[in-house]
């Protein structure tokens, strides 16, 4: 065998992108060689032979890369005696709305029956690594025994009564909640979903401000009530007759895609491959893109007036991590005060330690906003959102009409809210995002400079994506059906990814936040297996077409 002993070690214990390329056959030839060598290595031979024997034996346990498995996991699911697949299929293809089973991932989809941690159970008790957490919803991981057992205490007392009535929850939930945000945020509204709690802000916004003019940013997503979907500007939530007055939209600062920005733009481990002139710190492109926003507003409101709010989301959800141009929000923010605007954070996704550098994304942009969203990993699963804002616009608000909400902070939504939140922090999450998203993010590096078809990687924490492309030349979007065929073949290899970007081209990582540094391995290794077979033609891509 050619390897030094350095670099067998350094091969086994680094864990490298392409996981342990170490062989028995390796190991045994280093064994064989340490022993012939004993005499002239004489008392070091002892320590070494049992260094290299544990190493033998974690070879022999450890699959070969074709056949690699997932990180050991000490659980057993429940038998599963409810309805096979095909029932479950056939029930959303006559039943369901028709829209939930044309986005059914996967052309032989598992059929979900349990989840721990970071792991989800098909019927079979086949394991799956989730890394899309019920999109980007469950935080303190699947099946979390404090919260379940936080929930099922509440269920044996209360379950509800609307929040006219008094009850503790409300009280104790709140006060917890705003102890996580600035002081100038401490009014707390809690409803249902991210939608609610988006359509809640546009309200505020108008009533506080007397003003109409909303301003969000292409490429975003906002959710999908009537209210606020004109708010989203992603092609496939774009209805025909869908109400768009008083909405428009500017560019969004995007380094990769947009007009402006490159490699030292964003705040992360990953940056664009394009070079730009930004240095020091300061991002030349966040100047551009916020005059394209004065420019919009300036043609839309009077002068010095006019504007309701400005919306943006802490890093882009559904746009695939969209980060922004370091110091974009910060101008934005002043250009919408000019205007008599507030402004607004979507943190339905970037909330609670995702990011793992902040708990907030406005944190993360480091700007103060007048009202945050927050819904997704509040909950763990459980259907919850919040609003929050200063005291002025909610005294604004509660001035210009009645404001209730029947389901909105009930005993036992507060209950979930609150488990939830005392498990991120007693579980280290935030910390664990910080310490597991910076591995995937340098993996994924990697990976981009291995593979062509992969055109970007960006993100922060545990709030990730990669963006694929035909060359790195052009950067033309991948087609989707390529991409389908990509999530099949990782599927099979029992990593579940999610999908999203402007073009549909882009997969998203959003997992639960209790994944490991084992798991990151697998899933960077699972990755370059799957990327390479695409390019060298092992994967039936074509089976995928939709024209064929």
């Amino acid at each position: 065998c050619s390897c030094s002993y350095a670099e067998l070690g350094k091969q086994w214990y680094q864990r490298r992108v392409r996981g342990p390329s170490l062989s028995l056959k390796c190991v045994s030839a280093m064994t064989r060689n340490f022993l012939l060598s004993s005499v002239v290595l004489k008392n070091q031979s002892l320590h070494l032979l049992r260094q290299f024997s544990a190493v033998a034996a974690a070879a022999a346990s450890h699959p070969p890369s074709s056949t690699r498995r997932l990180p050991d996991f000490d659980y057993k699911p429940a038998p599963y005696t409810g309805l096979t697949k095909e029932e479950v299929l056939q029930v959303r293809r006559d039943n369901v709305n028709p829209a939930v089973h044309r986005q059914t991932f996967f052309k032989n989809p598992p059929l979900f029956v349990e989840g721990k941690g970071q792991y989800l159970f098909d019927e079979h008790g086949e394991r799956y690594l989730d890394l899309i957490g019920g999109i980007c919803t469950i935080s303190a991981g699947h099946n979390h025994d404090k919260i379940n057992a936080k929930i099922a205490a509440q269920l044996g007392t209360l379950t509800h009564t609307a929040n006219i009535m008094l009850h503790p929850n409300l009280s104790a939930y709140t006060k917890a909640m705003a102890k996580k945000l600035p002081k100038e945020l401490s009014v707390i509204y809690f409803c249902n979903s991210g939608s609610e709690a988006n359509d809640l802000a546009m309200l505020m916004a108008r009533a506080y401000t007397g003003h109409l003019n909303i301003v969000g940013l292409r490429r975003a997503y906002h959710g999908a009530s009537a209210s606020n979907i004109s708010l989203t500007t992603l092609p496939l939530y774009r209805h025909r007759t869908m109400p768009v007055s008083n909405v428009s939209h500017t560019m969004n600062a995007d380094p990769f895609r947009g007009l402006w920005g490159g490699s030292n733009c964003r705040d992360g481990p990953c940056q664009t491959l394009r070079s730009c002139d930004c240095t020091g710190g300061v991002c030349g492109a966040a100047d551009n893109y916020a005059e394209q926003y004065r420019d919009h507003v300036r043609t839309i409101c009077p002068p010095g007036g006019g504007l309701a709010a400005f919306i943006g989301e802490g890093i882009g959800g559904m746009g695939a991590a969209l980060q922004q141009t370091r110091g974009f929000y910060n101008k934005v923010y002043e250009i919408t005060k000019e205007y008599g605007g507030i402004n607004i954070m979507d943190e339905v996704q970037t909330g609670f330690g995702r990011l793992g550098s902040h708990y907030w994304g406005f944190e993360y942009h480091g700007v103060q906003p007048d009202i945050i969203t927050a819904a997704k990993s509040i909950g763990n699963g459980f259907p919850l959102a919040m609003c929050a804002t200063s005291p002025e616009i909610a005294e604004a608000f509660a001035n210009s009409s009645l404001h209730f909400n029947t389901f909105g902070g009930n005993a036992l939504a507060c209950a979930a809210g609150l488990a939830t939140l005392e498990a991120i922090d007693e579980d280290g999450l935030q910390e664990n995002c910080a310490v597991v998203g910076t591995h995937f993010l340098q993996g994924f590096n990697r990976l981009r400079e291995k593979h062509e078809i992969v055109g970007d990687c960006r993100g922060q924490g545990l709030f990730m994506a990669m963006e694929f492309v035909t060359d790195k030349t052009t950067n033309n979007p991948l087609p989707v059906y390529k991409i389908m065929a990509l999530l099949e073949a990782l599927k099979d290899r029992k990593v579940i990814f999610g999908r999203g970007g402007l073009f549909g081209n882009c997969i998203r990582i959003q997992p639960p936040m209790c994944v490991t540094l084992e798991d990151a391995d697998y899933t960077l290794w699972a990755l370059d297996q799957v990327l390479m077979d695409y390019a060298e033609g092992r994967i039936d891509v074509e089976s995928f077409n939709p024209n064929k």
